[in-house]
Formats: structure tokens, sequence, C-alpha cells
């Protein structure tokens, strides 16, 4: 008998008691009270659980339906709207002249050399992340008597920055400090009336150099996966995500804006710090909730998130109270991971006792010239080996508009 059905049996009997003394012309018993009274507060609890469960469940329904209805971006300069990246290279003209040339496959020392693809812009490599504002990342910790099946995606750093387009190289001003001033003017009584001036709010800015740069890794394939193609695109489709993601997300946070490289995160002028002293995972915790008022204290200041390496991650899952109980869902459960109901994101890009937090739409990755791969073996001794190499690219710049918005925090011994 699941809740619902055992919620009605109740309200059944609680009629049929108040019908009985009706059809007696008689006030409730002493035995019919207490037993109403009992009734009574098991159809509350019933109640409040049913809620809960129904809310979960709402939850939990839009986390597995958002973006499922999200178009694949529209500017595919080969017509490959709602095609897999990895498919896309295969049904690309240079990959179809390649197959023409070697329909009985790839000989060894055979010379391979496949033009670049431009398979996509980076809203294609982007378009099934989820945003932070999507219910999957505020869902409420609820527990219910259910087991939970769901199979929710990780957030990464890469769901939660803003993302657009560049058309090159340019500068911008970086917002690293805002001092408001705004007050209510009353009418000046005369010449010299100090309290009638106008309020003047304060600044701080900084110039930065927002550069394009090439985001790009690369892989080893045998010349028989290169040359069979449903095979090779589905390696593809995983392999993009893994090399790309790796790249990009290292560079947003540790880019030191030297030698060739854009300037990441932990070596941004203006974000704020929060050190802490312990290396419990209490302390972390505590760390955070003072991190997180150092955004909210900026006017329209808000923490979308909080970036943490796995180490500390696995240590604020395996906190427990003194009846060694787990204060998170346990070993059992999959629910939402967050902190001071802000999501958890992992990365392993930043140092254990490292986390960062704050508005993340304040970075931008900004996109040039789209994400192409290029096939060939004259590298080392490949063709010897019938070996391919095959190498993806992202152009882009990446700036952060207000680095004040952000807090790194770091353990201090």
């Amino acid at each position: 008998m699941n809740l619902k059905e055992q919620l009605a049996a109740l309200q059944k009997e609680l009629l049929g008691i108040q019908a009985k003394a009706k059809s007696e012309k008689r006030d409730f018993t002493d035995e019919e009270l207490t037993e109403i009274e009992a009734k009574g507060t098991e159809i509350t609890a019933l109640k409040t659980r049913i809620e809960r469960i129904e809310a979960s469940e709402k939850a939990l329904a839009d986390v597995v339906e958002f973006g499922k209805s999200e178009e694949v971006a529209e500017d595919n300069p080969d017509g490959f709207k709602d095609i897999p990246l990895g498919e896309r290279f295969m049904k690309s003209e240079p990959y179809k002249a390649f197959q023409k040339a070697h329909p009985s496959g790839v000989g060894q020392g055979t010379p391979i050399n496949i033009g670049t693809v431009r398979i996509g812009s980076m809203k294609d490599f982007f378009v099934n992340r989820k945003a932070v504002t999507s219910p999957q990342a505020f869902v409420q910790n609820v527990r219910v008597p259910m087991v939970d099946l769901v199979d929710r995606p990780r957030l990464s750093l890469l769901d939660l920055i803003s993302r657009g387009q560049t058309a090159g190289n340019f500068e911008y001003v970086q917002v690293t400090a805002v001092t408001r001033n705004a007050k209510i003017v009353p009418e000046a009584t005369s010449g010299t009336d100090a309290n009638a001036l106008k309020p003047v709010s304060e600044i701080t800015t900084a110039l930065a150099d927002a550069k394009v740069y090439t985001y790009a890794d690369g892989y080893d394939v045998t010349n028989q996966l290169l040359a069979d193609a449903p095979a090779f695109a589905t390696y593809m489709d995983q392999e993009l995500r893994y090399s790309l993601d790796a790249v990009i997300e290292d560079k947003l946070l540790n880019g030191t804006g030297v030698s060739g490289e854009p300037k990441g995160i932990l070596n941004t002028t203006g974000v704020q710090e929060q050190e802490y002293t312990g290396t419990a995972p209490i302390d972390l915790v505590k760390a955070i909730r003072r991190g997180i008022t150092k955004v909210t204290l900026l006017q329209g200041g808000t923490v979308q998130a909080v970036l943490i390496n796995p180490e500390d991650d696995e240590e604020i899952d395996l906190m427990q109270d003194a009846n060694e109980r787990f204060y998170g869902q346990g070993p059992f459960g999959q629910g939402p991971a967050t902190l001071w109901g802000r999501p958890r994101v992992v990365s392993e890009a930043i140092e254990p006792g490292q986390f960062i937090l704050g508005d993340f739409r304040q970075i931008a990755l900004l996109d040039r010239e789209g994400l192409s791969v290029q096939a060939f073996n004259q590298h080392k001794d490949y063709a010897q080996r019938n070996m391919t190499y095959v190498r993806a690219e992202l152009r882009a710049a990446q700036v952060i508009w207000k680095p004040s918005r952000l807090v790194v925090g770091s353990r201090t011994v």
C-alpha cells in the first residue's frame, strides 16, 4: 500500500467514526477522541511526506527534461544541424575524399593528410551543457522514502561561465571594485548647502586585454579506425569533450597571462581572497560561507556555485555527526550536491584546500573561429606504424568582466 492509499484508508476510518456518532445522535467517546487525534496526527505526517515527494519528483522531472528541446546552434557552416560533432567530420568533403581515395582501407606507409574541417562553432561544442540557472543546480536537499535512480550530469566550470563571440583581439574595461554612494538628496536651502550635493559613486577599473588563443589537443588513432567512419565518429564525440574541456578549464583557472597563455581567475587582479586555517572539512565549509558573504555584501552580488577539488568533495561527503550519521546523502543517495544552498562543482584544476565561488557569469569564453579537426600521419614515425594524429582546435578569447564578484579561498599553514 503506497502513501496515498494509506492516507485514503485513514480518512475513510475517520469518516466511519464520524458517521457512527452521527447516526447514534451522540458526541464522540473518549476512545473515539483518542483515535481521532492519533489518526489526525498520522494523516498530517502522511500529507507532508506526499507533498515533499511530489515536489521532489517535479524537480527531478525538470532536471531530466531541461535542455531536451534546445536546438543546435544555427551558425553551422556546412549544414550539419542536429548531427553529432564526430559524425560531422565523417560527413565532411575532405573525409569523403579520403575514403574515396582509399576504398580498401589504408595500407602501410600511406601518406594521410585530411585537410582542416570546421565542424561547428563553440555554440555547437557547448550545446548540451546545462546552464547553472537550471533546476539541476538548485534542487533542494530533500530526503524521501524512495530509491533515487535519476542520473544527474555532473556540472563543471564550463557549465557556469558565459559564452559569446568575438571578431578578434580587443581591450576592455575590467571593473575591479565599486563604491556605491547613492542617497536621497534634499532640496538646497542655500548656495552653500553641502547636504544638497548630488552623490558620486566610484568605480575602480583596469584596462585588460582579451586575446584570441588556440585551445588544442590531439590523440593517436590507428589507420583502420580512421577508415571506419561510424566507429571513429563515436570515438571523436567522446574524445573531443575530454580533450578540449580539460585545456579550456585549466586556462580559465590557471592561465598565467604570459608566454602565450590567457590570464585565468587565479592570476587576475581584483579577485577577492578568503584565507582560513585548519585541515578538517568543516574548516573549509565555514570558509566557503564567509566567502559567500564577501560576494553578497556587494550590491547585486550573487553566488551561483562553489568550485572545489575532488579530494575536498570526498571529505565533505564523508562528514559525520557524533552518532556517525552522514551529514549529506550518505552512500546510498544521489541527491543534489550543494554547499550552503549553492551547487558544488568539482575541478581537478585547483588544489586541495582551495575553492572558488561567486558569479561565474562574469567569466566569458568568446568564440573566434569555431571548432576544427585535422588528421595526418606526417608526424614522428606514424607512417611506418600505421598511425594517424588527429588534432582538434578551438580559437577563442576569455575575459573576466568583474573580478570582484569572485572569491578565491585558500588554506594557510
